[in-house]
């Protein structure tokens, strides 16, 4: 019977309408909702299914009084099914939104291809602007403009930093998920130019701009020419021998290339181009002309002597030395700034062999 052609006040049709109330209102108890199938009858025998497509023809007509609809409302009823769809749809994104911070969802998740149809129609301005304005209350970078990585990345960091997290303990290798963030935060920082200013702004809300580069190593302080002296006069202290054109030494995790700067220092001597202040300072380690790839270095070879005189007037072990050619280096600020004292006044000659050209580590003798 089409209920919806005859008069509400009707008794007969009044008392069916109860009875589907009551039917309707079991339904919902049970199932929690009025998603209701078409062809459903509940356990009484009474045509659920019916009595509600019914409903939902008349509201749609106009023939349903209001306090019928405000009874049915107040039951849940789903007066557009679609809508109901894509309500409930809604409601999964909210649900992952609130779980991960992003609708940028992966493949393997349920919401992902429904958001990417929400998306396609926007594009295509097909979609009802009440439900683009939902998806918009949502997230407000919901149709993802920068791509789907892209955003997804983006508030996996954004995540990531909101947990309390320091930027500073960011590096190149990061992970985060299985994500390689540290290195996708490389690429935005060192492509800046080609970002979009929308995707500026958004790192810009992170603190993450070229300026403030986590990622980026620290400066290291320019060594001055006399520290490097130092750590030349080190290096023929402890190997006996002038650098090779190649070699290089390691201080403090930094590679000094001792070698090449002593050519350029000689090359810059020869032309006329060295102070003569700093000229001395290498000077003092060589005997002879310290410009030419043959000069040796001026070190103190120490042997042992036995029966020497003690200042308590007894003998006892210990060494004699003979004088260096030229006076030692004066102690100058070591590679930190920090005056490294005696440091440059001990000679001692190196008898083991080392190859030439090979790395050599003097931070143990700084």
């Amino acid at each position: 019977m089409d209920l919806a052609s005859f008069d509400p006040r009707d008794p007969a049709v009044s008392r069916s309408r109860r009875l589907g109330l009551a039917a309707a209102q079991s339904y919902r108890d049970q199932y929690g909702h009025l998603d209701v199938p078409a062809d459903y009858t509940d356990p009484t025998g009474y045509r659920l299914g019916t009595f509600i497509t019914t409903m939902r023809d008349a509201h749609t007509a106009g023939r349903l009084e209001a306090d019928w609809t405000a009874e049915l409302d107040a039951l849940g009823m789903i007066w557009d099914k679609h809508d109901a769809a894509w309500r409930s749809r809604l409601a999964a994104a909210a649900d992952y939104h609130r779980t991960h911070g992003r609708l940028a969802a992966p493949a393997t998740t349920p919401v992902r291809a429904w958001l990417a149809e929400q998306r396609h129609l926007a594009a295509k301005n097909e979609l009802a602007s009440a439900r683009a304005d939902a998806l918009t209350t949502l997230a407000a970078d919901w149709r993802l403009p920068h791509g789907a990585d892209w955003h997804r990345e983006y508030h996996l960091l954004r995540a990531h930093l909101a947990s309390g997290a320091d930027p500073a303990a960011l590096t190149r290798d990061t992970q985060l998920a299985g994500v390689k963030i540290g290195s996708w935060l490389a690429r935005q920082l060192t492509t800046w130019h080609n970002l979009h200013p929308g995707q500026q702004r958004l790192m810009n809300a992170l603190g993450l701009t070229p300026t403030s580069n986590p990622l980026a190593p620290a400066r290291r302080t320019r060594r001055t020419f006399a520290q490097t002296v130092q750590l030349l006069e080190l290096f023929l202290h402890r190997e006996g021998r002038n650098p090779s054109a190649r070699e290089t030494i390691r201080v403090d995790g930094d590679t000094v290339q001792i070698g090449a700067w002593l050519a350029k220092a000689r090359h810059r001597h020869r032309s006329g181009q060295l102070p003569e202040a700093d000229a001395r300072l290498v000077a003092a380690l060589f005997d002879g002309d310290w410009t030419t790839e043959d000069a040796a270095p001026a070190v103190l070879v120490q042997t042992p002597v036995v029966g020497h005189a003690s200042s308590g007037g007894q003998r006892s072990r210990g060494y004699g030395s003979r004088p260096a050619a030229k006076a030692a280096v004066p102690v100058a600020a070591g590679a930190s700034g920090q005056v490294k004292a005696g440091m440059c006044r001990t000679r001692v000659s190196v008898k083991r062999p080392h190859r030439r050209g090979s790395d050599v580590d003097l931070s143990v003798l700084r």
